[in-house]
């Protein structure tokens, strides 16, 4: 058989290009990854409440000037607790427990130096850190919660359980500068 330069071209050309080629074939990846934990608590802290956002905007110096003021308008944030069991607990020894059937919250972080109960804000430390500002925290009610100390405690409820709390810019000491004034603070749940 005789080929002509058009098929030897087509013939070349397939020969570079199979069908189904093997670049198709090809496939990218990669990797995910599964946090978590079993717990052995009376509830499990929701996936998200375990790292929680709050953003306090705004807050002009004016609002702060004075010793004692802050802001007018709380943030609000929320834990989520979920697959709670609770039980009497009338019966409870310590060789059988039984389920808790309150919970509290206890906040931690770097306390203002003028006001240790509330959160030091801006505490980067830096030029563009906010001074004599500080963040205050509040339970669903109104009442301050100071850093350190467990809030009133929440009766629980079977299933899900959400336990709300505000935030406010405060200033202790009044003169409140321009700045950053973000914060960190932990919290621990405790059942009883």
């Amino acid at each position: 058989m005789k080929l002509n330069k058009k098929d030897l071209l087509v013939l070349g050309a397939s020969a570079l290009f199979p069908m189904g080629s093997a670049l198709a074939a090809t496939a990218s990846g990669g990797s995910v990854n599964f946090n978590g934990s079993v717990v052995t608590s009376a509830c499990a802290i929701s996936a998200n409440s375990a790292n929680i956002d709050v953003d306090m905007g705004e807050v002009r110096t004016a609002t702060l000037a004075a010793a004692g003021s802050e802001a007018s308008v709380a943030k609000t944030f929320s834990i989520a607790l979920e697959d709670c069991a609770i039980a009497d607990t009338s019966a409870s020894t310590e060789e059988n427990p039984v389920a808790a059937t309150t919970v509290s919250v206890t906040f931690s972080g770097t306390p203002d130096a003028n006001d240790a109960n509330s959160l030091a804000a801006g505490v980067n430390g830096g030029t563009a850190s906010a001074q004599n500002v500080a963040i205050r925290l509040y339970d669903e009610q109104g009442n301050v919660v100071k850093l350190g100390e467990a809030a009133t405690a929440t009766p629980l409820r079977k299933g899900s359980n959400t336990l709300n709390f505000s935030a406010k810019y405060y200033s202790p000491t009044g003169g409140a500068t321009a700045g950053d004034a973000s914060a960190v603070a932990t919290y621990t749940v405790t059942y009883s």
